[in-house]
């Protein structure tokens, strides 16, 4: 009985205390709002103003928003915010942790068990099944098996899971399709088919710098040093890098920026002298393509191409790799094609 009573004691305790918060709460939230319109309005106003509030008020329950970081969440889905937070920390872009957390969010939702139940077996399953009923690539099959390795081998390292189920997963083959760098000619025709400053000076940096369109997007007139023929860009992840203009690509782009009448701080503009967005170079670049008669032509495409032509020149891999901005080496060696021809001059060169 006596257990009972100061159980219920505690409750009550609890529940007044809670009563107090609340109303502490309430007489913050008035208290700002007074001290915020007493410059404004007379005294009479302001006393009706504080009435008024105090009887809103008292109708919700007012309770303090936590900006504690909640780290001791043990659910698969506390597992994955915790796993996106680390890949956020090691500087992956926003799109890729977009991208790994619906791909995990749906795999968790599908599969519907506790993480430490999921067997390499179940992965396999989910993956074939997907294929299936998506008619996926077995090039996007395997991507998501990377991802889902990723996370699993996470959660390994970090000891939330005593084995790593992907581990006995195999990569999924796939036809590598050949991607080929614009030939001499065809940029060429693409220069040939501008029909205005903007579009040419595009080419030219396109080509110049290898950066991706979402870095393109992003720079500014004042980026650019036309002295060192040189400029700063932010890319994946949010790394930064210099990247390098040619004399002819400099030319182009001063030629362009005095054609420019806006007060725009964007290199590149488009309608309405707007800066231009992705699908904007994007649109841009299709557009020439089918004037000048070249296939495929798109804004990465242009990054192929001078990764390639700096290697055929002669070029390190190592120096290729840092003005494209990758993290691995073997991304660049992806990027690079490598003709017959210059590898069986090569050969006649060096053999003996």
């Amino acid at each position: 009985m006596k257990n009972m009573q100061i159980s219920a004691r505690r409750c009550y305790d609890d529940n007044k205390k809670q009563e107090v918060s609340a109303m502490d709460i309430r007489n913050e939230i008035v208290n700002t709002v007074m001290l915020k319109m007493q410059e404004i309005i007379d005294s009479k106003a302001l006393e009706i103003l504080q009435n008024a509030l105090l009887t809103g008020l008292n109708q919700y329950e007012i309770t303090e928003r936590s900006t504690e970081i909640v780290v001791r969440d043990g659910t698969a889905e506390g597992l994955l915010r915790k796993y996106l937070a680390t890949k956020r920390i090691e500087g992956k872009s926003e799109k890729t942790i977009k991208r790994y957390a619906d791909l995990l969010s749906t795999f968790i939702s599908r599969l519907d068990r506790h993480l430490h139940e999921i067997t390499a077996f179940d992965i396999r399953l989910y993956l074939s099944m997907y294929k299936e009923q998506r008619k996926v690539k077995n090039r996007t099959l395997d991507n998501m098996r990377k991802v889902l390795s990723s996370f699993f081998g996470w959660l390994h390292d970090e000891e939330f899971l005593p084995r790593n189920p992907c581990r006995a997963v195999k990569s999924i083959k796939y036809d590598k399709v050949l991607r080929l760098p614009f030939s001499g000619e065809d940029m060429e025709k693409l220069k040939n088919a501008c029909r205005n400053a903007r579009d040419i000076a595009l080419v030219h940096f396109l080509h110049a710098t290898g950066c991706r369109v979402s870095e393109v997007v992003s720079v500014d007139i004042t980026d650019i040093d036309f002295q060192n023929r040189q400029l700063v860009v932010y890319g994946k992840g949010g790394k930064e890098r210099t990247v390098y203009l040619t004399p002819v690509a400099a030319m182009y782009l001063e030629k362009y920026l005095q054609t420019r009448k806006d007060n725009n701080k964007a290199l590149f503009t488009g309608k309405g002298s707007s800066r231009l967005k992705k699908n904007g170079i994007e649109a841009v670049m299709k557009r020439l393509g089918e004037r000048a008669g070249v296939k495929n032509v798109h804004p990465h495409r242009f990054r192929r191409t001078l990764a390639t032509e700096l290697i055929v020149r002669g070029a390190a891999l190592q120096d290729v790799q840092m003005i494209l901005g990758h993290e691995d080496i073997r991304t660049t060696q992806v990027y690079v094609y490598v003709d017959k021809k210059n590898v069986k001059n090569t050969y006649d060169k060096y053999a003996a």
